[in-house]
């Protein structure tokens, strides 16, 4: 009986862990697209975000002050946009990353 609900709560485990992965992973994919749409992403740009907002995500996993990771996020994503692009990108950056926030 022990071992059954041993095996029981791990595949529950999985299943919640698994979970967890996926709305990371959707809520990434949204905030990504969400940027796209406004300052029109071209795709090599938007899978380069997308990378580092999933090593913001990893990394987070790791430390307790986040600010610090935040910012290189930032510098990381703007280094991306050229200056057009970014004009769109200072209009929603606030929101936009109280969003990727959000998630951590």
């Amino acid at each position: 009986m022990k071992y059954i609900f041993f095996i029981f709560s791990l595949i529950l485990i999985f299943q919640l862990t698994n979970t967890y992965a996926q709305d990371k992973s959707e809520s990434v994919n949204n905030l990504v697209n969400t940027l796209k749409q406004k300052v029109l992403l071209s795709d090599d740009q938007t899978n380069s975000i997308q990378k580092v907002l999933n090593e913001l995500i990893t990394k987070s996993k790791s430390v307790e002050d986040k600010s610090e990771i935040i910012k290189e996020a930032q510098s990381k994503v703007e280094s991306y946009l050229d200056k057009r692009q970014k004009m769109k990108y200072d209009i929603i950056k606030n929101d936009w990353w109280k969003q990727v926030q959000a998630i951590l």
